[in-house]
Parts: C-alpha cells; sequence; structure tokens
C-alpha cells in the first residue's frame, strides 16, 4: 500500500505541474480554483478505493471478481454524482469542470487498473510457486 500511495502522489504532483503549466499558459482563460481540488478529490479518493480493493482481496478469494465488479459500479456512480451536482450547481463553469473532471477520472482509474492488475498477478505468481 505504501508503494501505491507513494505512485499515486507522484502522479498527482505530476499532474498538478503539467495543469499548472497548461493553466498559467495556453489555457489561461479556462482555469478555475476547484481544478486544484478536482485532483486532491481523485487522490484521496483513489487511495481510498485501492486500499478498500486490497483488503477485499485479501479476504475474500472467489468472491473478489463480483467485489471489484461493485466497487467499480459505485465509484463511478459516486463520481458521476459529484459531477453532475457540482455542474448543476455552478453552471457557468460546467463545461470546464466537466472535461477536466472526466480527464482525470480517466488518468486516475486507469492508473488505478494497472497498480491493481500488477498486485493481482503478483499475488497469483507467488500462490502457483
Amino acid at each position: 500500500m505504501k508503494k501505491f500511495f507513494l505512485q499515486s502522489a507522484i502522479l498527482t504532483t505530476s499532474v498538478l505541474a503539467l495543469g499548472a503549466i497548461l493553466y498559467t499558459t495556453l489555457l489561461a482563460e479556462y482555469y478555475k480554483p476547484v481544478l486544484l481540488f478536482s485532483v486532491l478529490f481523485f487522490f484521496v479518493a483513489t487511495n481510498i478505493i485501492h486500499s478498500l480493493l486490497l483488503k477485499i482481496a485479501v479476504k475474500s478469494g472467489s468472491r473478489f471478481s463480483s467485489h471489484y465488479m461493485a466497487i467499480s459500479f459505485f465509484k463511478m456512480f459516486f463520481y458521476l454524482l459529484v459531477a453532475v451536482i457540482y455542474a448543476l450547481i455552478n453552471r457557468e463553469f460546467a463545461k470546464i469542470f466537466l472535461a477536466n473532471f472526466l480527464m482525470l477520472y480517466v488518468i486516475y482509474t486507469t492508473f488505478e487498473v494497472i497498480q491493481f492488475s500488477r498486485f493481482v498477478r503478483g499475488k497469483k505468481s507467488s500462490h502457483s510457486e
């Protein structure tokens, strides 16, 4: 878990650095302070969900796939709910927020899936030896 946390912190720092470069140059007119909080939201949520998935992977064994799918569904639904509520409350910034939110969702979900699949492959190979 420590390795995942460190890697997600590096990812978050990279996303923030790239965002700072883009939003101070090419996209300066589109910057909104909420974008910083979106990155931090994804960082925290990704680490919490990963921790939960690790606990389930260790405990549930054969039922892991169904638990993983259920958590993925609820995660996606929760993210959608957050995005829609923000967009409804702040309609004037909705397009910018939703574009960034979707991009962050893809980045962090891809990262999470890659890291978790490495964990599962490592767990399978240690059991087969």
